[in-house]
């Protein structure tokens, strides 16, 4: 399959390059900063670009054909940001307005929209303090991808760790309490590539967290 990912020089972005070339699809990482992006020898094709930048995605989107789009767009710093919903909106009008059919997978968050009431008190009370901008703009970026034409999956991760699990290890929950709070950003990218291709998660928000350990 030919996958785009958006966000490939991100802490989940990598992973999820990573997989996808292992799981023998041909990627396309859009970045802005290239030489940050740790480039296997075959099998991706690096496209500088901002996805801020409307003109630069339409071309992106026009010139060439994907029938996978990761969306794996993050913000520095847990000040308010509008990155990720306008480059959202630039993605979806770019692959709406060239008729495209690319399935869409957004790694939004955990709280967002109704995934709140899956969360505990203390969880709860962390996002709607610390990370509230961050929810805020999760929040726009979902409402463009659940508006759109799109066929979509948007994965909502609790607390991500940055450690690579030794083994894969998760949970995918579209309701109910998660028994976590915590997640690997690896095993992020393994639900998504794992599920690339599976119609039974289309136009559906699944939140992520780890196994609980047995007692």
């Amino acid at each position: 399959m030919e996958i785009l990912v958006i966000g490939a020089t991100g802490r989940t972005g990598k992973h999820v390059v990573k997989l996808a070339l292992n799981g023998g699809h041909h990627v396309t990482a859009f970045v802005r900063s290239p030489e940050k992006l740790n480039r296997p020898e075959t099998g991706v094709k690096v496209v500088k670009g901002d996805a801020l930048d409307e003109i630069t995605v339409k071309n992106l989107i026009n010139n060439n054909k994907f029938d996978v789009v990761v969306i794996a767009v993050g913000a520095a710093g847990l000040k308010c940001s509008s990155v990720r919903a306008e480059s959202t909106k630039n993605i979806v009008s770019a692959l709406e307005a060239s008729n495209s059919k690319a399935r869409l997978w957004v790694v939004s968050s955990a709280g967002t929209n109704e995934s709140i009431d899956q969360l505990g008190f203390l969880s709860k009370t962390f996002v709607k303090t610390i990370l509230k901008g961050h929810i805020e703009d999760h929040t726009n970026q979902e409402n463009i991808v659940r508006n759109s034409s799109l066929p979509y999956t948007i994965v909502r991760p609790v607390g991500l760790k940055e450690e690579t699990s030794r083994e894969v290890s998760y949970v995918a929950l579209e309701k109910g309490r998660v028994p976590t709070d915590r997640i690997y950003r690896s095993d992020v990218a393994h639900f998504i590539i794992d599920n690339i291709e599976n119609p039974e998660y289309i136009g559906k928000a699944f939140t992520l967290c780890t196994v609980p350990k047995k007692a």
